[in-house]
């Protein structure tokens, strides 16, 4: 008889997705797997198989693109802040249906924070999910890029986090410690070869790479009959609204042999671009690993999703970040060979364009690529992935949260 796991996440897709493939492999093995997710996410997580515990999100759709540069606290602040408001409203809504048939195991999201602290009042063995580069053991984004701890918001924080701790008899878990959770092991959405600092992370941290599957909801996608190649434009899902660089995308790709699939999401009317090329089809989402199934180049914001899916399919990278973590996974696609970085101040057509036409060339590129995908089939993906988590069943006396009493459920 299988074990049960429960899923604790954000709803942004970035953070969904690289969970979903785990959660049909453990379904598949026999597992039971329960999902809190928001009611536009729930057809994501049935498919995958796990039951939906539904609950509503305090969280925002959209955030300041500008606020998220290197040492900008404020917005580190802000941030906690507001993960911490979602995990005041999201528990109550959550802890019912869990206590009423408890998990053997909970994994959660890095910023879920209700996972973490479900957990550790209730003494259940728990696995963080890292669907970025991981900041934590060996390498730390606080080090990497300053910030000022000092700041009056980053203190704001730590005060809210410290009374919501008390309110709930957590008086054992230190603040500090709080980002820094006892779990059993890390469980992270990348190869090894692809984290700063990889080969320090000892054996509690399982780099499983992707763990991608079919997703609800994809439409069908053909490539285009006359063999021209295609080239992938996508800015994510949470902070695409950039009408500007729509149409310099229109304006780069115009006349050449490139067939452009562009994603512009789903708050832009595509009609207020303007008429595109008639070699750019504009898409508000795209079926992105049907058309990276095609794809000599992805253009992207540089999130480690999609990075991470290009790597999956042989496909090389541009990466037009603008955030502090996409700013880091560029970074590292210059680092590790499988593509290139543009900033975002002084971006012209003409260097967009040279960019997508180089790295589609590039045989070094190529060579990294396969060699990057070569670590991501290695890493074992959601196979992997489930017999990690079934590690952690197997042996939850030494691998537990050692030192945490169990709670009554607070009010």
């Amino acid at each position: 008889m299988g074990s049960h796991v429960a899923f604790f996440n954000i709803p942004a897709l970035g953070h969904l997705f690289p969970t979903l493939g785990v959660v049909a492999e453990l379904v598949r093995r026999g597992h039971r797997v329960s999902y809190a997710a928001t009611a536009d996410r729930a057809a994501y997580v049935a498919a995958a198989g796990a039951r939906v515990i539904p609950y509503t999100s305090t969280r925002p759709g959209d955030t300041d693109p500008e606020a998220r540069t290197p040492g900008r606290a404020e917005h580190i602040g802000r941030s906690l802040l507001n993960f911490l408001a979602e995990t005041e409203h999201t528990l109550p809504q959550l802890e019912p249906a869990l206590l009423a048939d408890p998990p053997d195991l909970v994994l959660f999201d890095r910023m879920a924070f209700a996972g973490h602290v479900f957990a550790h009042t209730h003494g259940i063995p728990a696995i963080q999910l890292w669907p970025m580069i991981v900041s934590a053991g060996p390498w730390s984004l606080n080090e990497a890029v300053p910030v000022d701890f000092g700041h009056p918001t980053l203190a704001e924080y730590t005060l809210g986090l410290e009374r919501f701790l008390a309110g709930r008899g957590l008086t054992e878990l230190p603040a500090e410690d709080f980002l820094a959770p006892r779990v059993v092991r890390h469980l992270a959405f990348l190869p090894r070869a692809f984290q700063y600092a990889g080969a320090a992370f000892g054996e509690e941290f399982s780099f499983v790479g992707p763990c991608t599957t079919p997703r609800a909801g994809d439409v069908p996608w053909s490539p285009p009959a006359d063999g021209a190649p295609v080239a992938l434009v996508s800015l994510g899902t949470l902070n695409n609204h950039w009408p500007d660089f729509y149409r310099l995308v229109f304006e780069a790709f115009a006349g050449t042999p490139w067939h452009v699939v562009l994603a512009v999401g789903r708050r832009l009317d595509p009609l207020s671009l303007g008429t595109p090329p008639p070699n750019v089809q504009v898409m508000p989402v795209v079926p992105q690993l049907a058309v990276l199934a095609h794809a000599r180049v992805f253009v992207s914001h540089g999130g480690l999703g999609g990075v991470m899916e290009g790597v999956q399919a042989g496909v090389p990278h541009v990466a037009v970040a603008r955030t502090l973590e996409q700013d880091l996974n560029a970074a590292r696609i210059v680092d590790t060979g499988i593509g290139a970085s543009l900033q975002l101040d002084g971006l012209t057509p003409a260097r967009l364009r040279e960019a997508v036409h180089r790295v589609a060339a590039d045989p070094r590129i190529a060579a990294g690529v396969a060699a990057m995908r070569a670590e991501v089939l290695a890493a074992g993906g959601a196979a992997r992935a489930a017999d990690v988590i079934e590690s952690c069943l197997r042996e939850p006396a030494q691998r537990g949260v050692a030192g945490v009493r169990t709670l009554a459920p607070q009010g």
